[in-house]
């Protein structure tokens, strides 16, 4: 076991590099991504609900700019939605700690819609009916 505390860190640092790669490869389908990009965001937010792990550190690991622009190229818009609001947990930590239990669970609700058989198009549908509200108060669209 002497080992494994110096590789763990090592693999740690490379593991948002991996996912990037891996979405570059195109080596997944898009149902695939759907459920990688699901269950990482839903493990992310238990660990953040928890509190073992930082909202920075979820930001390195899947809610970042890296991620979003793969996705973007795949045209998975879904996904898109889910990192882009992981993106946002900095903000609501900062401006709206008070509502960050809520982002939390959006980000989950999302991200099991990813894991439902269909999600594709009920994603579409949804992001027409419902506005969303940044932290800092604004509407967007999705």
């Amino acid at each position: 076991m002497g080992n494994q505390s110096k590789v763990r860190p090592a693999v740690l640092k490379l593991a948002p590099f991996l996912l990037v790669e891996l979405l570059d490869r195109r080596a997944l389908s898009d149902k695939e991504v759907r459920y990688l990009m699901g269950w990482q965001a839903l493990l992310l937010v238990d660990l953040l609900q928890h509190r073992c792990i930082t909202v920075r550190y979820a930001e390195q690991m899947l809610f970042n700019l890296d991620v979003v622009q793969r996705l973007e190229r795949r045209r998975l818009k879904d996904c898109v939605e889910v990192i882009d609001w992981g993106m946002q947990l900095e903000d609501w930590e900062a401006h709206m700690p008070e509502h960050l239990t809520e982002a939390l669970s959006t980000i989950a609700r999302l991200a099991q819609r990813l894991l439902a058989p269909g999600s594709k198009r009920r994603g579409k549908e949804r992001q027409k009916r419902r506005p969303h509200i940044s932290p800092d108060g604004r509407r967007r669209a999705s």
